[in-house]
């Protein structure tokens, strides 16, 4: 697993998940319906805890004959939850680190925030390389202490938190329940927050990002 790189500021740093928080799916699982000739086989397979995310992505790519093109003019019609160009806003005019953490994929989670205007986020999750003869894949973030998972969420918060960061994680899914207990707030929708509410751990719900405006507590 990567290193975060330099010295980091002890400021307050926002770890959000993108898929079904940033959005309001599954970006993944939707090119999996619409382009791999196993559907969500592997995906489902990964939701019971049966296989890791590099399994899933990888055998459901096997099935994909779709170029990168096809793949980019599904995803270009994805929308953002609503505030979040505004949430980002505020992160940024508090002096808050706010960067993408994901299970999911770079390439897209990029591609749908340029194309809402949203540019220079830092973006830890796995990378998919597009070759002549398919797709390979790389896990910069993987942790084999977390070994179901492409992107190690809880390690990367502690990686922030031991350089004097205090982190708070917005997320809404399975691959966001290892950060409870690690990071020092959670805002939480969907899984997550029904997560949190079964284990008696403190987290703020919210349902779309101008709802978290109006409760974002700060740190």
């Amino acid at each position: 697993m990567e290193k975060l790189n330099g010295s980091i500021d002890p400021r307050k740093v926002v770890l959000c998940d993108f898929d079904g928080t940033l959005t309001d799916f599954i970006i993944i699982n939707h090119l999996y319906e619409t382009f791999a000739e196993c559907g969500l086989e592997y995906a489902e397979r990964w939701e019971r805890g049966e296989i890791s995310t590099m399994e899933e992505m990888e055998k459901t790519f096997a099935t994909v004959t779709a170029s990168r093109e096809e793949m980019e003019s599904e995803v270009a019609k994805v929308d953002l939850v609503p505030g979040v160009p505004e949430f980002i806003s505020m992160c940024q005019e508090r002096g808050y680190s706010f960067a993408v953490v994901s299970d999911g994929l770079h390439w897209y989670i990029d591609y749908i925030l340029r194309q809402h205007g949203i540019a220079g986020i830092k973006i830890f999750a796995s990378h998919i390389h597009f070759e002549p003869g398919g797709f390979r894949f790389s896990y910069p973030w993987y942790d084999p202490q977390i070994p179901l998972r492409s992107t190690s969420k809880p390690t990367i918060i502690r990686q922030h938190q031991e350089k004097g960061s205090k982190v708070a994680f917005i997320g809404d899914g399975t691959s966001d329940f290892e950060v409870v207990g690690v990071a020092d707030l959670i805002y939480a929708r969907k899984k997550l927050a029904e997560y949190c509410q079964s284990k008696g751990v403190p987290a703020i719900e919210f349902t779309d990002f101008y709802d978290l405006l109006t409760k974002w507590q700060g740190f």
